[in-house]
Parts: structure tokens; C-alpha cells; sequence
């Protein structure tokens, strides 16, 4: 049998065209996901909503679209009017992401920053909150963001714009991977929830029953195929 003809057969296996298929999905699927990450400057470019510190602006299981910043004059900060009777948003700062933790930083100049944990006890997590306030600080360089959740009030009715309250925290602008641009309800719930154990569980279950069902698919086919030649 020629080189040929054995590569010809090799290819016509249902296993290696199942193979071939996968590979080519997850190249595909894997430039795509670089391409936007380059067209939005954030290696978090979509990330699924996990809890409702900013409903009802965002909600549980939400797809957002996350823009990256260079510098700390494209983050617009102001606190929201919210009409907690009627869930109703008016005005507010950029929503931004950002790290509860980094190891430390390096300023442009050389100079250290240690890395500042801003939930100690709790290992690093990305958390998307409304930016509220910002100032500059002259001895480091470094400019810092102070956050607050829609949902988490300080009142009844309606809170004010003028307010002064935040969540506590100083978030050294390295700490932020970008600006909310986008939400996509409901399509974050499918990650959100291949995270969890029984998420896990039912995805390697559906491989397992893809992969018998093509395996049990082409052993029938092969049985109804018909003899090749005819016996003298």
C-alpha cells in the first residue's frame, strides 16, 4: 500500500476526523478569544457577573464587556443617584473592574510599591464596582480609585449624589483591568456556572456521550455499508 493510500485511509477514520474537527474548533475558538482581547487592551475582555453587589444595573449570570484603560483620565468617576423603590440609575462614574490583590508594583521611575491586599484574608479576585472618586498621590505617582456597589445602600429611598460614602477602598490604578462598555444579560450564567463542581461534572459527562454516540454512530454506519465486491 502507498504512502498515499495510507494517509488517505488514516483521514478517512472517524476518530481522526472527529480529532481534526476538535483541533480546528479550538484553534478557531482560541484566535478569537486573543483577537478581542488585542481589540479591547484587557486580558479580561468578557468576564460573567457572580454577584449582585451592582444590581440592578448588573445582574447575577450577566456576559459584561470590558474596555482596557491606559491611564487614569478615561475612567470618569461619580456616584450614582439611585432610586432604591424603583431600581432607576441616574448619572454615576465608569463602571470599572479591578484586582482585590497584587504582588508588588513597579512605578515607571523604578520605584516599589508593595503589594496591597484590599480584602486581607481573601486571596486575589476581580470585583466590578462603580467608580466614585479618585485623587492623585505626589509621593508615589500614583493614582488611586475609590469604588462603590449600586446595591450596597447607606439609606432609604433615595441615595444622594453628593454622598461621600464608598467601599473603603484605595485601588492603586495598576489594580484596574478596565471599564464596563457592555452587559449581556443572562450569558454569563453558562460560565458561571461550568465553574461550579456539578458544572465540571456535567460537561465531562456530555464529552462521554458525544464521543460514544459518534463511536456508536460510525460502527453502525461501517455495518450497513455494502460488500465492496462479489464472491465468484
Amino acid at each position: 500500500m502507498s504512502d498515499r493510500s495510507k494517509s488517505r485511509k488514516l483521514l478517512n477514520n472517524e476518530w481522526v476526523k472527529t480529532g481534526i474537527m476538535l483541533a480546528i474548533v479550538l484553534v478557531a475558538f482560541f484566535t478569537i478569544w486573543f483577537g478581542i482581547r488585542f481589540a479591547l487592551a484587557t486580558d479580561y475582555p468578557l468576564l460573567a457577573v457572580a454577584s449582585g453587589s451592582m444590581q440592578p444595573t448588573l445582574n447575577i449570570g450577566d456576559l459584561i464587556v470590558v474596555q482596557g484603560v491606559s491611564n487614569a483620565s478615561q475612567i470618569y468617576t461619580h456616584f450614582a443617584i439611585v432610586n432604591l423603590t424603583t431600581g432607576k440609575i441616574t448619572g454615576g462614574g465608569d463602571i470599572i473592574v479591578f484586582h482585590t490583590w497584587l504582588p508588588t508594583i513597579t512605578l515607571s521611575n523604578g520605584s516599589k510599591i508593595p503589594g496591597t491586599n484590599l480584602r486581607p484574608g481573601y486571596p486575589d479576585e476581580l470585583i466590578v464596582h462603580r467608580a466614585v472618586s479618585k485623587f492623585y498621590d505626589n509621593s508615589t505617582g500614583v493614582w488611586y480609585f475609590m469604588s462603590k456597589g449600586d446595591a450596597n445602600p447607606f439609606g432609604q429611598g433615595l441615595e444622594s449624589a453628593e454622598s461621600t460614602i464608598s467601599d473603603g477602598w484605595q485601588i492603586p490604578f495598576s489594580y484596574i483591568v478596565g471599564k464596563v462598555v457592555g452587559d449581556i444579560p443572562y450569558v454569563g450564567g453558562v460560565p458561571l456556572f461550568i465553574r461550579t463542581p456539578t458544572g465540571i461534572l456535567t460537561v465531562i459527562i456530555l464529552i462521554i456521550l458525544v464521543l460514544f454516540a459518534e463511536l456508536t454512530y460510525s460502527t453502525y454506519r461501517e455495518k450497513r455499508k455494502p460488500p465492496t465486491g462479489a464472491e465468484s
